[in-house]
């Protein structure tokens, strides 16, 4: 993990985790004008990772920071406390759930954005390279965007936003709406596949610079992609894989079109499905799956069948090997989501 330069640790001790400061100070008001829970922990060596080459002046880096969250929390102050934006209050009031959350990533804009995620119900900040809006600009942006965070945002699926057909690409992409952030494969047409090749290599590669990989939740959107699937009894099934739409797009399917315990009172499903986030990276990132159903009932189990389908037919992964209890595949060809 990179560690953060002594200047940085300075500037984030007095610009931020101080009682007194100014941010906390604004950040207690928002939590009194709201009435609920402020919750902001940013990854800072995360965060100054991607930022480091951008910032000659690394306290600059944390002012950066601290001016983004300053002005999203007048923003929210101003809209909180403005009674034409009372519905807008109520809904996101609705959608906190008794805490406002915000996550702060590295965005590809040349301007820092707020949108709301509604996987974690909270808001995320994409911050950018610097220079950043002054405060005024800042803050009149932020009141915007987070009027429009509610707003059903659709990425229509059109030839503009799908790249050039590739040999034997015929597998649809997995499109991401852009405000509920769920996966969905579209127009699938199977088509068969030989056995896989490994690609020609040289003799030998060179270990490439770090500072030139991208960061691992934007690596591992490149194939190829690897996935197991683990069943060591009829209880429990444990999917990992390097792709986390994959993955998101096969907890979506499995939570539809579970049956419900109905010998169970509180009438949970039959059979729980859990994402599990990956430690590596900034943004929502998950590398594991499970399928479990609890022993005291007996009605039903959670088998890889049904996984394996969706993994092998739907997704068009193609198997590696296998062995007992244990299904390892490859894809060669990307996975195209949506914005």
């Amino acid at each position: 993990m990179t560690k953060l330069p002594l200047k940085v640790q300075v500037a984030i001790r007095d610009q931020w985790d101080k009682d007194d400061c100014v941010l906390q100070n604004t950040l207690k008001k928002l939590r009194e004008v709201i009435g609920v829970e402020i919750v902001v922990d940013p990854e800072w060596q995360l965060l100054f990772a991607e930022l480091d080459t951008a910032y000659n002046d690394k306290a600059q880096f944390v002012a950066d920071v601290v001016s983004c969250v300053f002005e999203w929390a007048n923003a929210l102050v101003y809209l909180a406390e403005k009674e034409d934006y009372s519905d807008w209050a109520e809904k996101l009031l609705d959608k906190a759930k008794g805490r406002i959350r915000l996550y702060l990533e590295v965005g590809k804009r040349s301007e820092p954005l707020v949108e709301w995620s509604e996987e974690r119900a909270s808001f995320v900040i994409e911050l950018c390279k610097p220079p950043i809006p002054n405060a005024f600009s800042l803050q009149d942006m932020l009141t915007k965007q987070l009027l429009q965070c509610f707003e059903k945002k659709t990425l229509p699926v059109t030839p503009a936003h799908r790249p050039a057909a590739q040999p034997g690409d015929e597998w649809a992409d997995v499109e991401v709406d852009t405000e509920t952030g769920k996966p969905a494969v579209v127009e699938r047409t199977p088509v068969s596949r030989g056995p896989l090749e490994p690609p020609s290599r040289a003799q030998w590669d060179v270990i490439p610079e770090m500072s030139t990989l991208p960061r691992p939740d934007e690596l591992l959107l490149k194939p190829p992609y690897h996935l197991t699937v683990t069943s060591s009894n009829s209880r429990f099934v444990e999917v990992q894989c390097s792709h986390s739409p994959t993955l998101q797009f096969l907890a979506e399917y499995l939570k539809k079109w579970c049956k419900t315990n109905t010998q169970d009172s509180r009438k949970p499903p039959s059979v729980e499905v859990k994402l599990y986030q990956s430690a590596f990276g900034l943004g929502l990132n998950y590398d594991r799956l499970t399928l479990e159903s609890e022993a005291r009932w007996n009605i039903y189990t959670a088998t890889p069948m049904l996984v394996l389908s969706l993994v092998e037919g739907t997704l068009g992964y193609q198997p590696v090997r296998s062995e007992d209890g244990r299904w390892v595949f490859r894809r060669d060809v990307e996975l195209r989501k949506g914005r």
